[in-house]
């Protein structure tokens, strides 16, 4: 083996150093490009946030979903809610189910249609209608899954806390 060594020039040390370096840089490279790969993807997520409208006409009041990107989201599917609520000293506990939603334009902000179901699954089409108010004080989180135009798949998970909504965390699956 020393023999190879000794054997060596300083031209074929130069040589043996280039190539080395140049593996280096080609494993750089390939580090590189996976880390922006994985940034254009992120900026490629539809950024969705809910929010709890009281104060206008009935017909408004509601929970709605906007899209706040400017990307298209897709395939938006709302995990169902289980809340207790307290209604004059009683704890109700209840179920809120809601409808899926085939598409969300950029900018775009749309009502979330619910339905009101008892921990037997029984439909309450009184509570569906009156349920808004009572969300108010209620602590809950709203698991959102959807795609963008490429057909990566997220979830968010956003919690509530007085009025407004806040993000817990954003992340793809398969």
């Amino acid at each position: 083996m020393e023999i190879i060594f000794s054997a060596f020039t300083i031209k074929d040390w130069f040589i043996l150093a280039s190539l080395f370096i140049l593996l280096l840089c080609i494993l750089e490279i390939h580090r590189l490009k996976k880390v922006i790969a994985g940034d254009v993807q992120k900026q490629l997520i539809p950024q969705l946030n809910c929010e709890l409208i009281l104060d206008e006409t009935v017909e408004n009041m509601g929970l709605y979903l906007k899209n706040e990107s400017f990307f298209l989201a897709r395939s938006i599917k709302v995990e169902d809610i289980e809340l207790t609520l307290d209604d004059l000293g009683y704890k109700v506990g209840l179920i809120l189910r809601f409808e899926d939603i085939d598409s969300l334009g950029p900018q775009e902000k749309i009502k979330l249609k619910l339905k009101v179901f008892d921990r037997d699954q029984r439909f309450r089409l009184d509570l569906t209608e009156r349920i808004i108010p009572h969300l108010i004080s209620a602590f809950f989180k709203i698991k959102i899954f959807y795609s963008n135009i490429e057909g990566l798949k997220f979830c968010a998970l956003f919690f509530k806390k007085k009025n407004k909504f806040y993000p817990e965390k954003i992340k793809t699956y398969v």
